[in-house]
């Protein structure tokens, strides 16, 4: 059974708490790498993306080789390196990129998609010239929004990154094919220079149960668990551990020009799904890591627990809730966010 990777993820964990980086070169094995690049050549001919065609790139969705191992080798190895229990790492994204051969040699830098807390970049092909460009020391906050371009529109000319990153601690990877870079996509500002004819593989991670595209192989397993607790008896659907659904994009408060509010559940591509007060605070008590009576108690829903428990169950039947059993639930999402 070949292998993914031929390094020793322990040896890089250090680097990359205090870095936000790290480069690996040669971080594929030759076996894997030869069917990488192959698998890149093919579905680049025959499965772009076109509605995800970025600027001067193209996308493809990647599709890991056939056997559970690659995957289960995969996710290990990113929990290793970042310090996280492997159950609770959720694969985001796993497109292939191609650079066009005009592409912006000095492209704008950008922020990851917020379910991109941890990226993960295969060199394919890296002609010569081209760098992976990081600013790991300044303006860390994570995108909040899951898409670059809508970050950047929400920003005003004066706050966008071309203005006070030329002064910023500017990092240069020279990558070459076969090397494995890793980094924290969503908030570390990056950019690839000279890009044109670039291709790279990137898998995006994060440990907070999001998968705004449903590109996780487990998402439609994780939410088949969901729907099926539906069907369980109030007891045992308490004794299980809400999550935020895998697909919720975001959370939002609406006013009309009346100032009348409606509190509404955005899952990604979907429009809004409104819910009520008591829903929210229901929400907003998930931490990943108590069951659905503690969260219930924590409301206070009191003599309407009943209530509570029906909308509990409103909301994971429409995805906006994940159940798990209780060994399964992620760690605390104060703890994991400092990945």
């Amino acid at each position: 059974m070949s292998k993914m990777f031929n390094f020793d993820p322990a040896r890089y964990t250090s680097a990359y708490a205090e870095q936000g980086y790290i480069h690996i070169p040669k971080g594929l094995t030759e076996e894997f790498y030869g069917l990488l690049a192959g698998q890149v050549e093919d579905y680049i001919k025959s499965k772009p993306l076109k509605d995800f065609a970025i600027g001067d790139k193209q996308q493809a969705l990647y599709q890991l080789p056939d056997g559970p191992h690659y995957y289960r080798e995969l996710i290990e190895t990113v929990a290793a390196v970042c310090g996280l229990h492997p159950r609770d790492v959720v694969l985001s994204e796993r497109h292939i990129k191609v650079y066009e051969p005009n592409a912006v040699p000095d492209p704008p830098a950008h922020k990851d998609r917020f379910a991109s807390q941890i990226a993960v970049g295969f060199s394919v092909h890296v002609p010569e010239g081209s760098t992976l460009v990081f600013y790991p020391s300044d303006h860390l906050e994570i995108n909040p929004f899951n898409s670059s371009t809508e970050l950047r529109a929400s920003l005003s000319q004066d706050r966008v990154p071309e203005t006070y990153l030329r002064s910023a601690r500017r990092v240069e990877i020279h990558d070459s094919p076969r090397d494995v870079v890793m980094f924290r996509g969503n908030s570390i500002w990056h950019l690839r220079a000279k890009p044109a004819g670039t291709t790279m593989l990137y898998l995006k991670f994060n440990a907070w149960n999001c998968d705004p595209l449903g590109e996780d192989p487990l998402t439609p397993e994780r939410r088949d668990v969901t729907r099926r607790s539906l069907g369980l008896p109030d007891d045992e659907l308490e004794d299980m551990v809400p999550l935020i659904g895998r697909r919720v994009d975001y959370i939002h408060r609406r006013y009309n020009r009346n100032w009348e509010e409606v509190i509404g559940i955005i899952l990604w591509g979907k429009h809004h799904f409104t819910i009520d007060e008591q829903e929210l605070q229901i929400l907003q008590a998930i931490d990943g890591r108590r069951t659905l009576r503690s969260v219930i108690d924590e409301v206070g829903c009191g003599p309407g627990a009943a209530a509570c428990l029906e909308r509990a169950r409103r909301l994971a039947a429409h995805g906006v809730i994940d159940m798990v059993q209780a060994r399964h639930a992620a760690e605390p999402r104060r703890e994991r966010q400092l990945v």
